[in-house]
């Protein structure tokens, strides 16, 4: 489009050269036309400085040969001269025969010949003369519209190119724009997924291990973290099949969102999980007693009853930078807890039987 648009306007700045070339051309030719007109009226006034002043023949010939040369000059240079150069031959004969008998006294011949030929052969002349000035104005104007109208449809032209091209320019950008946006969206999306797998269980889709230190180290104020560890979760396992365990776990999963409340809910990995709480010891003991209720109710798995059960070891700290010892006194709560009878929960190193 753009090399379009170039061609366009290289071509019709050459048309607009050539065309204005051709009105100077004929402006010229009407200026010779004009300036020939006036030779044959200086020529044909001669008559009258041979009547006024008999003893000049010498001087209206010298004037006579020099507009004569002059019109040879101008005949020269026009085109197509050859109709208006026989003309102005015939009108000098005539004339050349009146300057004779003038020169001789002959005054009457002479004024019979100018009525009867030289001035109908004068005004022939004369409207030859003026109808080629005319067309010849005629031409040149016309030339110069021609050019004036093809500047003004190049610049039309080259404007709507330009358009096209801007509308084309920006449909292609707000394209790639879109694309761009899209490709972001996705890019973010994905980088958004992969943080989320990072950070979470692919089968229960709960937070994992490495979200469990970003949690603690997050917690503000006091706060309560409770280790939950299945009991006889892996005699079902056994026994109905991998399948029928992570239909299990997944099942455990959803009893521990809802045992939790504001509490976060992580899967350490195997049958173990975590909840991390905010506030102190009574509200961490109200979830531990229901996740141990939760987790002991019957689950359908795999057309058949299954019961299990949730050792919960319970620790709480009002220290934001102790994450270490908090584990490590929930891990020992729920030790105890195992090691007694299971089912139940302990917190610190108390430990409550359910």
């Amino acid at each position: 489009m753009l090399a379009l648009a170039l061609v366009l306007l290289a071509a019709v700045t050459v048309a607009n050269i050539w065309l204005h070339g051709r009105s100077r051309a004929h402006e010229g030719t009407r200026s010779q036309l004009n300036e020939l007109n006036v030779l044959l009226h200086e020529e044909s006034s001669l008559q009258w400085k041979t009547l006024a002043s008999r003893n000049t023949p010498v001087k209206v010939a010298r004037e006579l040969g020099a507009i004569r040369l002059r019109e040879r000059e101008i005949l020269d240079r026009l085109p197509n001269a050859a109709n208006i150069s026989s003309q102005i031959e015939s009108y000098h004969d005539v004339l050349d025969v009146e300057l004779g008998l003038l020169g001789v006294g002959k005054t009457a011949e002479a004024l019979t010949i100018e009525q009867t030929k030289t001035d109908p052969a004068f005004v022939v002349l004369a409207a030859t003369l003026q109808r080629l000035e005319d067309s010849a104005t005629a031409d040149a104007d016309l030339a110069k519209h021609l050019a004036d109208l093809t500047l003004v449809l190049a610049m039309a032209a080259a404007l709507i190119a330009i358009g096209l091209l801007l509308y084309r320019f920006e449909r292609e950008h707000r394209r790639s724009m879109r694309v761009q946006q899209v490709a972001l969206e996705t890019l973010a999306e994905h980088e958004a997924l992969v943080r989320h797998q990072a950070a979470h269980d692919p089968l229960t889709g709960l937070a994992n291990r490495r979200a469990l230190t970003e949690l603690l180290g997050a917690a503000h104020g006091p706060h309560a973290l409770l280790l939950v560890d299945l009991d006889d979760f892996k005699p079902v396992n056994d026994r109905l099949g991998h399948a029928a365990g992570d239909e299990l776990l997944v099942a455990v999963a959803g009893r521990l969102r809802d045992a939790a409340g504001d509490g976060t809910v992580v899967r350490l990995g195997g049958d173990e999980f975590a909840i991390v709480l905010p506030g102190g010891e009574p509200g961490a003991v109200a979830v531990a007693e229901r996740v141990v209720a939760a987790v002991g109710a019957p689950f359908a798995i795999a057309g058949t009853t299954v019961r299990i059960g949730a050792s919960v070891g319970l620790a709480t700290t009002a220290d934001p930078g102790d994450e270490d010892r908090l584990l490590r006194d929930a891990d020992e709560a729920m030790y105890r807890v195992k090691q007694s009878h299971k089912g139940g929960y302990a917190v610190a190193c108390v430990m409550t039987a359910r």
